[in-house]
């Protein structure tokens, strides 16, 4: 029988009360009670469906019981629940300082990742190296598995975080062993009110490192630079600590790594992904020789550049991931020859920077709430542009239209530069629509075959 630790998050005899329940909000209040906290829940969405979880309005609640508020990143600071408790001096943090409290003492390390784009595939990347290399490995946060689902690690284990602006705008304990900002471009202006306020939630994770941790920045963003003094930085192309260019991996005149060994990462962001990884795990937790032999066996991620089958030379990749038109950009420079599906909920600057690197589509085809203004936009710019509205007609017309021109290296590609809460639940089914669709088309070949 487990032994239950009472005091573990330092919460004393008051209770916590979590805000939101979605996948963190549960993982949390349940994480607490079996700790043995007295926890409140509260969501302005539903209730709790639960019987152990006690729910309970603001309205309501003792605020001189309440030790904290734990809210689910996606809420706010400005919200009335949150503007109470700091009325009353409740502090309001998050899952990842109780990870910090329930194990920062462990003797485990503390790996936190955030940047605009490339977060989930390179802390998936730094998991799996330092996984292969023999360490045990938690990777979780704001990819996958909530913080306090996690397992608790020996003293020789390693936390990989992926941390959303979100989350780090109330981080105030966790102290990392290893920082990283891939990159910072527009995004989350609403919540954070100017690019300021979104790179100060970033730097948190840098101003709570522990010293002598290994800090990484991408610095490819004049913004960056500016935030780089002390730390190793990362380019791609330019003058850095560690440089991406002509295929390889460089730290001063030394070739580290052959970019092109890493199929499954291809295209300039996946260069800038490999290269920041490099930098924060070589030489502190692994070797290089060790870091080579493990990048090679990542398979990647779904929904982001996933390489998804190939039918009568036309390679289907599937980059569902990619919502707004920053993401886009990297797709649109990673291969030749693109019959480019795109569109779903458009962003507020609609194909923004993507319009800038159109060189490799041979056509578009447009869906969703975004098919006309894509289209128009696409076509304004000289791109052969078929309005589609639904994704299956979408691959059906793209990959007539690659196979009718029959081009080397030609890429039916999905990376819509918009959300897809138009016509699917999330990203992630619709980029499972485009594999089923696409599987579809690779059965029917092979039966003709």
């Amino acid at each position: 029988m487990m032994m239950v630790r009472r005091d573990i998050y330092g919460f004393g005899n008051r209770c916590v009360y979590v805000f939101g329940l979605g996948a963190s909000g549960r993982a949390t209040a349940e994480a607490l009670l079996e700790a043995g906290v007295d926890v409140v829940v509260w969501d302005d969405q539903s209730g709790p469906d639960e019987k152990e979880l006690t729910a309970k309005p603001p309205e309501q609640m003792d605020w001189s019981r309440v030790g904290a508020v734990v809210k689910s990143p996606g809420i706010p600071m400005d919200v009335p629940l949150v503007k109470m408790a700091q009325a009353h001096n409740v502090p309001v943090m998050g899952d990842i300082d109780l990870l910090w409290r329930r194990d920062g003492m462990s003797g485990a390390s503390f790996i936190g990742i955030t940047g605009t784009n490339g977060k989930s595939t390179t802390t998936a990347l730094v998991g799996h190296i330092l996984r292969t290399c023999g360490y045990k490995v938690a990777v979780g946060g704001n990819i996958g598995t909530a913080a306090l689902a996690l397992p608790e690690l020996p003293r020789n284990g390693v936390y990989v975080l992926e941390l959303s602006s979100y989350q780090l705008e109330t981080l105030c304990e966790m102290q990392a062993d290893g920082a990283m900002l891939l990159n910072l471009t527009p995004d989350h202006l609403a919540r954070h009110k100017d690019m300021t306020g979104y790179l100060a939630a970033k730097m948190r994770l840098f101003d709570l490192a522990k010293a002598g941790a290994v800090q990484v920045v991408g610095i490819d963003q004049p913004v960056l630079q500016d935030v780089a003094q002390g730390k190793l930085t990362v380019s791609v192309g330019s003058e850095a600590d560690y440089v991406a260019k002509n295929g390889q991996l460089w730290h001063g005149n030394d070739s580290l790594l052959q970019l092109d060994e890493l199929p499954h990462l291809p295209g300039p962001h996946n260069a800038q992904n490999v290269a920041c990884a490099y930098a924060l795990l070589v030489p502190r937790w692994v070797t290089a020789a060790e870091f080579k032999d493990a990048a090679r066996s990542f398979k990647g991620l779904p929904h982001r550049l996933e390489k998804v089958g190939s039918v009568e030379g036309v390679l289907f990749v599937n980059d569902s991931k990619a919502t707004n038109g920053d993401s886009t950009v990297y797709a649109l420079q990673s291969f030749k020859n693109i019959y480019w599906i795109c569109g779903g909920l458009p962003k507020t600057d609609g194909l923004g920077a993507c319009v800038d690197h159109l060189d490799a589509v041979r056509a578009a085809f447009t869906i969703g709430d975004a098919t006309e203004m894509f289209a128009e936009e696409l076509t304004a710019h000289q791109v052969p542009t078929f309005k589609c509205h639904t994704l299956d007609v979408a691959v059906r017309e793209a990959f007539a239209a690659a196979r009718t021109e029959a081009l080397e290296g030609a890429v039916v590609m999905l990376s819509p530069s918009a959300a897809s809460m138009d016509q699917f639940r999330n990203f992630e089914h619709r980029g499972d629509v485009f594999v089923n669709l696409v599987q579809g088309i690779m059965a029917l070949n092979q039966g003709r075959g």
